[in-house]
């Protein structure tokens, strides 16, 4: 590809017999014109400017050092024929013009050459430039290809895994009448969350009481075959209380029959307790990879979680608060077991402000969906509002804080400075506990953020 950028690139030289021609024709028609034009001196040798001198310049200009040298040579040749035949009109040779002419080809000729070699230095290199930023321009379209397809890859997951939790948040509200058995109540709607996200065909939701599978599904998607509550899969997924899949060749034993299922996934809440475990038959190949099989155990962690929420609301406690609490101990769980990143902000509104009611409502108004906010009386006469926010980071952190302080501005004419809102961040790590957590919110309430440093 090199090679046919730089031919083309490079001007194509005159053939040699063609370049030899206009040599030859262009070094003889001064003599020709003047033995036709002035034949007692038809070298023009006696004129006052010497034009025999201009003939070899002009092949020397146009292709080289050795054309216009063999030019200039010819004419000295025709010049000490012409003296030794007596035709020319002069008594002693010109040994000063044929010097001159041989010199002026020479250095003519060399600076075409000298021009020439630059040029195609330069052509050459300028050809692998070309060369270089053709491949650079295809790398960068496949670079920008498969980085856009990155994007919408990683788009979609987290588009996948946000709408799920919407979804589930949508569509298993427990009743204000709690059902004595909240599992049974739902089974339906859990198939089909999965089934509607996890790309599950054939799958059977198992009823499990203190680690005891029940022999028969409460629910199932597809043409179920009956599955043993001892199938090593199920069995193994309930004890553990994580998913398992076909592939963790580790659980199969030659004691052990070959499972009956591809994926078990239990409903386990953050107290590692097991609500019921889905086995699932069948579903395409494509979706038995890391993403998918992750997907379906945060969407099992979540159901767990609601499940659990309905019997252990505490006493006196808050609807507001339990939400904040449970979702918290979702979120640390899922910073723990999946890596997801969550964040609580603690923001304080200074109740001396005329219109503190309003603020905190216009940051309620701005929840996103899968935020959850916790309303409490601080000291100092300020109250505080702390909003978790799963899957958000710190660049998140960020363009929310941004993106509030404009909603500030055109509702307020101010933004957090200068209303006197303070905002701190509280990432979540994985060593952190629900306990400790709680207990830091409840201290912030009083503590100045100066005074904490672990605080943003």
């Amino acid at each position: 590809m090199a090679n046919d950028t730089l031919s083309h690139s490079l001007p194509e030289p005159a053939p040699p017999l063609l370049a030899w021609t206009e040599t030859l024709v262009i070094t003889m028609l001064p003599p020709l014109m003047g033995w036709w034009l002035h034949r007692e001196d038809p070298l023009f040798i006696t004129s006052d400017f010497p034009w025999l001198v201009l003939a070899p310049v002009l092949p020397a200009l146009r292709f080289g050092f050795v054309h216009g040298f063999i030019s200039a040579l010819l004419l000295v040749g025709l010049m000490v024929l012409g003296w030794e035949t007596g035709r020319l009109p002069l008594e002693t040779f010109p040994d000063e013009v044929a010097v001159g002419m041989l010199i002026l080809a020479m250095l003519t000729g060399e600076f075409t050459d000298m021009h020439h070699r630059r040029l195609q230095q330069q052509q050459v290199i300028n050809a692998h430039q070309r060369t270089r930023l053709d491949e650079f321009t295809r790398n960068y379209h496949l670079l920008k290809v498969s980085h856009d397809r990155l994007e919408q890859r990683l788009a979609a997951g987290t588009h996948s895994l946000r709408g799920a939790l919407l979804d589930l948040r949508r569509q298993l509200t427990l009743p204000t009448e709690r059902p004595s058995d909240p599992l049974t109540a739902v089974s339906d709607r859990i198939l089909a969350l999965f089934a509607g996200f996890g790309w599950i065909r054939v799958a059977g939701l198992y009823a499990v009481h203190r680690h005891h599978i029940a022999p028969h599904p409460i629910a199932r998607i597809g043409a179920m075959q009956p599955v043993d509550p001892f199938d090593p899969l199920i069995r193994h997924a309930v004890n553990d209380g994580s998913l398992v899949s076909i592939g963790d060749q580790a659980l199969e034993t030659s004691k052990r029959p070959r499972s009956q299922v591809l994926v078990a996934v239990p409903l386990v809440d953050v107290n590692e307790k097991v609500w019921g475990v889905l086995a699932v038959q069948e579903l395409p190949f494509i979706a038995l990879h890391e993403e998918n099989l992750r997907l379906l155990a945060v969407l099992g962690g979540h159901i767990g979680d609601l499940l659990a929420g309905a019997a252990s609301l505490q006493s006196g406690e808050s609807m507001e608060a339990g939400d904040f609490r449970y979702h918290l101990a979702q979120a640390l769980r899922d910073r723990r077991k999946y890596g997801l990143p969550a964040m609580v902000l603690v923001l304080r509104f200074p109740r001396d402000h005329s219109r503190w009611q309003e603020m905190m409502e216009l940051f309620l108004g701005q929840v996103r969906g899968l935020d959850h906010p916790w309303r409490m009386q601080g000291e100092e006469k300020n109250h505080l509002l702390f909003l978790l926010m799963p899957l958000t980071g710190e660049a998140e952190a960020d363009a929310y804080r941004r993106r509030m302080d404009r909603v500030l501005h055109e509702r307020f004419g101010a933004g957090f400075n200068d209303l006197g809102i303070e905002m701190r961040r509280l990432p979540l790590q994985g060593k952190d506990s629900l306990v400790e957590l709680l207990e830091r919110l409840h201290e912030l309430a009083g503590i100045h953020p100066a005074a904490d440093p672990a605080a943003r």
